[in-house]
Formats: C-alpha cells, structure tokens, sequence
C-alpha cells in the first residue's frame, strides 16, 4: 500500500496528530516510519531505540479472496508494527505473536451493518483490533 493511503487510515483511527500509538498486541508504533523496518528512534520518557515503523495488516489474508475477489476491504485492514505483522503473516484463523495465541473472527460490529470485515480475538475471546477496541467501522469498503 502506498504511503500516502496508509497514513490517511492512521489519521481516521488516530487522528493526524497523533504520532504514537500501540497496535493492537501493545507494540509501539510512530506514524511517520510506516513501511521503515530499519530506522531506529527513542520514543519519549524512554532512553532506548526501536524500531517503530509499521505496515497495513490484512487481517484474513489476501490470498484467501482469490484473483477476482475484492480483498482491499477497508474493514479488513489493522494498523500493525512490522515486525508483528510479519510474524502474523498468512496465518489463517489462528496465529501467535510473542507466544501469545490470537484468532481472526468475522467482524461482528460492521457485519451487523450490511459490510464485511474482519477482526481479531486474544485467548479469552476478546476484541483487540481497531473495531473492537473502539467499537467503530468504515462506512464504506472502499
């Protein structure tokens, strides 16, 4: 995904000033290093670098859709620090991140409105994505 689109997804979730945030497993992120695996910074109050970049998570996997199938659904999307997206990757429903066990769910808040999407549980069965945290959806799937 270009730059530009994926910032404007961070802005709707988090608002243009806002330039930290954690993905939904808790790990920092920095708006401005989307796409940067490399570069390194201190986030403020700490003394160490991280990398803070991040990605665009399909939260069901693209390949999932098939060639024709319509996968870009924006309530598919997750803001997610890089190197936990990767480590996600095409696991399919179930995945772990730190040794923590996660399942994709049908998205139960904007399915309810007509519009398909995709969310992600913990072990206990709870909401952790955008979605769920925030009890919000994109009105359009486009």
């Amino acid at each position: 995904m270009e730059k530009e689109k994926a910032l404007e997804i961070w802005d709707i979730l988090f608002g243009k000033d806002t330039l930290w945030v954690q993905d939904c497993f808790g790990t920092w992120m920095y708006r401005e290093d989307y796409g940067d695996t490399e570069k390194k910074r201190v986030r403020p109050g700490n003394t160490k670098e991280y990398k803070y970049g991040w990605e665009i998570d399909h939260i069901r996997p693209k390949s999932d859709f098939g060639e024709n199938a319509d996968s870009d659904l924006l309530n598919n999307y997750e803001i997610m620090q890089w190197s936990n997206n990767r480590t996600k990757g095409n696991d399919y429903p179930q995945f772990e991140i730190n040794d923590v066990k996660y399942k994709v769910v049908k998205c139960d808040i904007c399915g309810n409105k007509g519009l398909k999407g995709y969310g992600i549980v913990n072990s206990e069965g709870k909401r952790i994505d955008w979605k769920g945290r925030n009890n919000k959806y994109f009105t359009r799937n486009k």
